[in-house]
């Protein structure tokens, strides 16, 4: 006879579950549709810098900035900060409260101060929206990535930390990839709501996008190692610089745009995640 993963004697923590699962799965379900539009519109302005249609790089920032300069982009980027908040949160319980029973093993537990991590990325982006809606300026993404590894790196230690945290992402990203590759991902959706093409195509969209973001963050994490090694805070990247970097390669506008439309995969997997995510076990 199976078990149910929360029937235990842990009457408080099935307590918790119960109380917020009305409303913490939407404001999930929320929250990546908001992470997927974010990628979805950095994807597209990749792809119009690689086929020189005077697009820009960006970091998710930037992408927040070409929200607010659309029409009813003060209403867009109200509702992105409210998604982007949303999806921190959301980390932010499923790391204190394990709704999707991971477990208290060492995986697990390295799992859930992942999920802190990537909260404290997206309620950051949730503040930089907030900036741009009482008109208080936001710097350059990859200026701040710089004056960050700068002042970590006048630190005790810091070349340290800089190095461990390239390591991190690096292995995250191509953790991602293989993962990806894997098809595992697809065990998150809930198999049973979707129709035929809708599962195939969320396989689909889900390997080619979570590989690219898989790859971008492990050029990241490269150039993070090279902070370290060299002292240097001006090799430190973020999104727009990994980016960047992608186009300078041979073939680099090719590359650029396999990257973007792999980018633009992965912001409408995560619209399929919104909708199908199993998020409560």
């Amino acid at each position: 006879m199976g078990k149910t993963p929360f029937i235990k004697d842990d009457h408080k923590f099935h307590k918790v579950k119960e109380q917020t699962k009305p409303w913490v799965i939407r404001f999930a379900r929320f929250g990546h549709m908001a992470q997927g539009a974010v990628y979805f519109i950095i994807g597209l302005l990749a792809m119009q810098t690689a086929f020189g249609l005077h697009g820009k790089l960006v970091s998710s920032e930037g992408a927040l900035h070409t929200i607010a300069k659309q029409p009813f982009g003060f209403i867009g980027l109200i509702v992105l900060a409210a998604g982007l908040c949303s999806y921190g949160c959301w980390q932010i319980i499923a790391a204190l409260f394990d709704p999707q029973n991971i477990g208290h093993n060492l995986k697990g537990i390295v799992t859930r101060i992942g999920y802190l991590f990537v909260a404290g990325i997206y309620i950051s982006l949730c503040i930089s929206a907030v900036k741009m809606l009482m008109h208080v300026g936001v710097k350059d993404p990859g200026h701040h990535y710089q004056t960050l590894s700068a002042k970590m790196l006048a630190e005790p230690f810091g070349q340290t930390i800089i190095g461990l945290l390239g390591a991190g992402i690096l292995i995250f990203g191509i953790g991602q990839v293989f993962w990806a590759l894997s098809g595992k991902f697809q065990k998150n959706l809930k198999k049973n709501k979707m129709s035929r093409k809708e599962w195939l195509w969320s396989g689909r969209f889900g390997k080619f996008g979570i590989s690219a973001r898989g790859v971008v963050f492990g050029i990241i994490g490269f150039f993070l190692i090279r902070t370290a090694i060299q002292a240097d805070p001006n090799e430190t990247k973020g999104l727009d610089g990994a980016l960047a970097e992608v186009s300078r390669q041979p073939y680099g506008s090719v590359l650029l745009a396999v990257a973007a439309v792999g980018l633009i995969a992965y912001g409408v997997y995560m619209f399929a995640e919104a909708r199908y995510k199993r998020l409560d076990s």
